[in-house]
């Protein structure tokens, strides 16, 4: 089975209430709008990622614009991420595709600094797995898990009916006999820009292999 099995959601419908005035997702990152660096780094690992709208949707659109992505729109965004991941499934589920998608990666567009050499990293130590439509993979780094995670296609509709606001957190703790971890390098699958500080953090450090 190849990466052409595994289908990518974007999440970028938050309010970004902790930022303050700004859109977080519309800060520059070197000179690129956050939420247009993760993309690039889902595409560039052969992702063909679907986008979940919601917050300043059309200010989102725009700084995806020229990009191999689509999108869906979470009418609902003020109740939580769980309601985005739930959108995002069921668009994806509604449609045809070949091949069939048997793996979902979640990533979140306020994490710039998670590497397309990471979500490559996932997609292969995912599907190596005999019986990967069972199986949640998800990195770890210094005994503490990250993101993006890969849903095996076991618990696609479990995820359609996600609410609130715990995300994927919720089936986590339900499916922990289903986790599949592997260990990454170096912590940028935890650095979430929620804040100034935050940002500030993310353009001081530098990651080697970004990209």
């Amino acid at each position: 089975m190849s990466h052409e099995h595994v289908g990518a959601l974007l999440l970028a419908a938050g309010q970004s209430r902790r930022m303050g005035a700004s859109n977080k997702l519309l800060i520059p990152i070197n000179g690129t709008p956050m939420v247009r660096l993760c993309a690039q780094q889902l595409i560039a690992a052969g992702m063909a990622p679907l986008v979940v709208t919601g917050h300043d949707r059309a200010a989102i659109h725009a700084a995806l614009d020229g990009l191999a992505v689509t999108f869906a729109h979470n009418a609902d965004f003020a109740t939580g991420q769980a309601g985005s991941i739930a959108c995002g499934m069921r668009a994806v589920t509604s449609r045809q595709s070949t091949p069939p998608v048997t793996a979902m990666v979640i990533a979140l567009a306020d994490m710039p600094m998670v590497t397309a050499d990471c979500v490559r990293a996932l997609c292969t130590h995912h599907l190596a797995l005999a019986d990967a439509e069972r199986h949640i993979t998800m990195p770890i780094y210094q005994g503490r898990r990250g993101n993006p995670v890969i849903w095996g296609q076991i618990f696609f509709e479990a995820l359609t009916q996600l609410t609130g606001d715990q995300g994927g957190r919720q089936l986590l703790g339900a499916h922990e006999a289903a986790l599949n971890l592997l260990e990454w390098q170096d912590d940028s699958i935890h650095l979430d820009v929620d804040t100034p500080d935050a940002h500030s953090r993310v353009t001081q450090t530098n990651y080697d292999d970004q990209g």
